[in-house]
């Protein structure tokens, strides 16, 4: 599916104003909960991809949150993003309350906090969630966006849903879009109807159109809530083959369709499902656990409204089993398939970690994955060879991490290879590199007296490892670099019987 450039409804993000007025809440039932509604207020500490050892300097963004069952409060997972302190606001009281982060589901923007100061609950009646609303059912947005400190109430009407790219993870799942005037800091704030019950929580805006503004709904809420109830968060299943829709006479034709068929095809399947020989290229998929796949890849979905197919995966969880419908050579066949995580060589964007990092000789390696692409700002800005590997690239038995050479910092050791920067690693003394793991032991694991280091471009570095690793301490001081890798990569040590 075509991205489209969303934005985030965090203070630190600009975000479309939209047509509706604000008005004063009042105690009536459509926001008897108003006082279970909080501000947070996120410290965060984002890390410096390009130079993993550091971060960038604090700052604070401010966000909207609930109270739900469980002493918990429900806001988004970009607010508390890679923070280092949480606090929260209860309406009406100016003190501060820390806040702690129970966790977070960054693939659909949400995330838990509480508090743990007795008594902090104890007038905050927690919201109760309610069902998909209806188009044109008449919403209401709770939040503290800019502009004033006191809680906000917008309204609004239902005008689509459907699945978008949720900004925050370049995940598509099912939103809601609304025409409510949602600014920044209403992000993590719930949407009501008009009986005071959650339908979703809002989270971000549409660049490039006026009036648009989008809500986690009630479904993604309750996945993800029931994903958490095992104490960690699994994420959602994903289809990883490429398909492509029937719609043309010829290609039903050519895939020995009848006219009461109609699917999707499978046009590519990577190379970790193609061994697996559950699925083909050229299968047609006709129905999943019995619900049928238009021709356009389209699904039933309420009373005169489809949806495209993939929501059917996305409601359910990594491990379930799902039941498939091919046409194969035109003989209809039923498969049973297990669904798993989204697998790709380039790995999705994620937060409150530090990244991996690997310096020898002074040649500092990384592994190739989102974060590090939008240490660009401008996904089209980063190196050309690097996206190719971002919308082409395959896990493969020989790769499943791209090791890039990222920067050479100098020294007389590395003298003539100080240019090198962002380029993905082939080999090391020939043997091809599968992931930055494989590269750090294929050096160090080294019997040979050089390194010989062959890039993706076609270049080529090679190094006598002795003074490479001579190099390496004095390099790690004038750069101000505590440790030559990450916590991740460092060995460690073996526990005696």
């Amino acid at each position: 599916m075509k991205k489209i450039p969303l934005l985030l409804l965090a203070v630190s993000v600009i975000f479309v104003t939209v047509r509706a007025e604000e008005k004063n809440p009042q105690p009536d039932a459509e926001t008897k909960d108003i006082q279970s509604v909080v501000k947070v207020f996120s410290v965060y500490s984002s890390p410096n991809y390009y130079q993993p050892w550091q971060n960038f300097q604090q700052r604070i963004k401010t966000g909207s949150g609930c109270v739900i069952s469980g002493n918990k409060i429900i806001t988004n997972a970009h607010i508390t993003a890679d923070q280092t302190f949480l606090m929260v606001r209860k309406q009406g009281d100016p003190k501060k309350y820390t806040a702690r982060l129970i966790a977070s589901g960054h693939e659909c923007d949400l995330a838990i906090l509480t508090v743990d100061e007795p008594g902090f609950f104890k007038d905050l009646p927690p919201m109760k969630l309610d069902e998909l609303p209806q188009l044109q059912d008449t919403v209401h947005v709770l939040g503290y966006p800019v502009g004033g400190d006191n809680i906000s109430v917008t309204e609004g009407v239902v005008s689509r849903i459907e699945p978008v790219l949720y900004n925050h993870s370049d995940k598509h799942l099912l939103a809601i879009q609304i025409d409510a005037a949602i600014n920044p800091g209403n992000s993590g704030g719930p949407v009501i109807n008009e009986n005071g019950k959650i339908v979703g929580i809002a989270f971000q805006g549409l660049s490039q159109a006026q009036n648009v503004g989008y809500v986690i709904p009630v479904p993604v809420i309750r996945h993800f809530l029931k994903d958490l109830e095992d104490g960690k968060f699994d994420g959602y299943p994903e289809l990883n083959f490429n398909m492509v829709n029937m719609e043309n006479t010829d290609i039903r034709k050519w895939a020995k369709m009848d006219d009461s068929q109609s699917g999707v095809m499978i046009s590519h399947l990577p190379p970790l499902d193609e061994k697996r020989n559950i699925f083909k290229v050229n299968d047609v998929i006709l129905s999943i656990d019995g619900v049928n796949i238009s021709n356009d890849g389209t699904v039933p979905f309420r009373a005169n409204e489809v949806i495209y197919f993939e929501n059917l995966i996305w409601e359910k969880f990594i491990g379930d089993k799902c039941n498939f419908k091919i046409l194969r050579d035109g003989k209809p066949m039923d498969i049973e398939y297990t669904l798993g995580p989204s697998e790709s060589l380039v790995r999705m964007r994620t937060f409150d970690k530090l990244p991996s990092y690997y310096i020898i000789g002074g040649l500092l390696f990384v592994p190739l994955n989102q974060n590090y692409l939008d240490s660009w700002n401008d996904e089209w800005k980063a190196p050309r060879m690097l996206l190719n590997y971002l919308y082409y690239g395959e896990i493969t038995k020989k790769r499943d991490e791209v090791a890039v050479l990222s920067e050479v910092l100098a020294d007389d050791v590395n003298m003539g290879y100080q240019q090198i920067t962002y380029i993905s690693v082939d080999s090391i003394n020939g043997v091809k590199v599968k992931n930055l793991k494989h590269l750090i032991e294929l050096i160090e694991n080294s019997k040979e007296r050089f390194i010989d280091i062959k890039l993706e471009n076609k270049g080529r570095v090679v190094m006598e490892l002795s003074k490479m690793k001579e190099a390496t301490p004095r390099i790690l001081e004038r750069y101000r670099i505590p440790t030559d890798r990450s916590n991740d990569l460092t060995p460690q040590p073996v526990k005696q019987p």
